[in-house]
């Protein structure tokens, strides 16, 4: 294992090394606590399943058969002992049947003695990335459900399209099937998306959102389905894809419609087959994956221009489901400007009055919930102390968009183009985040959406 290894690697990385060889255990401990990790021992069963239980571990690297009076299969009940963890068993060349019993009774992986430095290295990296990844859904899925009410999956509406979408979620979430998702942008797919998942039985395994639109044609294969060390011009080190990321769990794709066609070809391949390469590997890999799609397109219209293929089309599709549009759902607004109120805002503001809702039922909201939620968030920011928003505050946005900027010259037309610069740079830093935008800026957040707005950011 190099010391790249070991520098992204932490110690509060606990490993439980369970082998009766004395030899082996001082060996293998070495090579881990060099990569960065805590290391505890146990040489028989039972001293295994007390460490085990006095304490937390992130991994168990487990021998299959260790004292020659043990059976076997004892070995493959330690592996379910062990459920809290992800488990790699070790094993002799003669013994692949065994490990293969091990994966099918919940081991992670196996490795065949003598181990690979190296290979232990990666098999052990990507098994704590992965519980990593569990644990941070899991997590997220907490915070949703105390976020939440468990009857509304986390979307807003009373409207009767919005109560109907949420009764197809609670059909279709539980079975296998892939879903397409469609509807205008700003809608909310990825919400729906993520309450599909969040109901479904792989629950507790990872949600992987990507954005196919944001990947360059030369990355998709790499990020769909990771690359060996070596394979490609800055491939220093083994990395998982997006595919192996969301094995066991659900791989949502935002945006298909933008995916390359060469890529759809590869895609279209791993669903059917439900294996794949890494870039640079001969190596078959296996990921039990549900794919969810979302796109803006009508992906019909693209299969006839040729630019979607309709296999994969009705590979992707086991099921629909259209998001209306806000224009459709106008008795949803106020929950929703409320919710966004309450959300950017806490208890400083109390409310909309009569006027500012009716100016709200009023427009035509062809940016969807995104932009009724930067319409609200702008409100605020332009409150100044107020206990209520009113229209006036709504509209100062749009009055100052409407407004023509008469354009500067010489030093002032410089300084204002360095100004929108650093802004979008800050931005892009803190992945569009305003608040630590602003930080970095060192203005207030108020004043970074109006200086947005200005310089047509928003």
């Amino acid at each position: 294992m190099t010391s790249d290894t070991a520098n992204r690697n932490s110690e509060i990385y606990r490993i439980l090394l369970v082998d009766d060889e004395p030899a082996f255990l001082r060996l293998c401990s070495d090579w881990l606590a060099g990569s960065g990790y805590h290391v505890a021992t146990a040489v028989d069963a039972d001293q295994a399943v007390t460490r085990y239980t006095d304490n937390d571990f992130d991994l168990v690297l487990l021998d299959l058969a260790m004292p020659p009076s043990m059976n076997p299969q004892d070995g493959l009940e330690l592996v379910r002992r062990f459920e809290r963890s992800p488990v790699i068993v070790l094993t002799g060349h003669a013994q692949r049947e065994l490990a293969l019993q091990a994966v099918e009774f919940g081991a992670w992986d196996f490795l065949a003695k003598p181990i690979d430095p190296a290979m232990l290295g990666v098999v052990v990296q990507r098994a704590l990335e992965k519980q990593s990844l569990v644990a941070e859904n899991q997590r997220l899925r907490r915070e949703l459900d105390e976020q939440t009410h468990s009857d509304n999956l986390g979307i807003i509406g009373a409207s009767l399209s919005v109560q109907q979408l949420r009764n197809l979620i609670s059909r279709i979430a539980p079975s296998n099937i892939n879903i397409i998702i469609g509807g205008p942008s700003g809608t909310g797919k990825e919400l729906v998306a993520r309450a599909i998942h969040h109901c479904s039985h792989r629950a507790a395994s990872p949600f992987v959102p990507v954005n196919c639109g944001a990947i360059s044609d030369t990355l998709f294969e790499s990020e769909f389905f990771g690359h060996v060390k070596g394979s490609f011009t800055g491939a220093t080190t083994d990395r998982p894809g997006l595919i192996a990321s969301a094995d066991g769990g659900t791989l949502f794709l935002d945006e298909i419609g933008d995916m390359p066609s060469s890529m759809q070809v590869k895609l279209l391949r791993f669903l059917q087959e439900g294996s794949f390469s890494p870039v640079g590997s001969d190596c078959q890999l296996k990921a039990d994956v549900r794919v969810v799609t979302a796109t803006h397109h009508d992906l019909p219209s693209l299969i006839r221009e040729q630019s979607f293929r309709e296999d994969l089309y009705y590979r992707i599709k086991g099921a629909e489901i259209k998001i209306p549009p806000l224009s459709e759902r106008v008795e949803d607004i106020p929950l929703l400007s409320n919710h966004f109120l309450a959300k950017f805002a806490g208890s400083s503001i109390k409310g909309f009055d009569a006027d500012a809702l009716d100016w709200l039922l009023q427009q035509p909201w062809n940016g969807n919930i995104r932009e009724l939620e930067n319409c609200i968030e702008s409100a605020i920011a332009m409150c100044n102390g107020a206990t209520h928003i009113t229209r006036s505050h709504l509209m100062m946005e749009f009055e100052e968009v409407a407004q023509p900027i008469s354009k500067p010259n010489g030093l002032a037309a410089q300084l204002a183009d360095m100004e929108k610069r650093l802004i979008v740079a800050a931005l892009d830093q803190h992945q569009q985040n305003r608040s630590q935008a602003a930080i970095a800026l060192g203005i207030s957040r108020p004043g970074l959406l109006k200086k947005m707005t200005r310089f047509g950011l928003r």
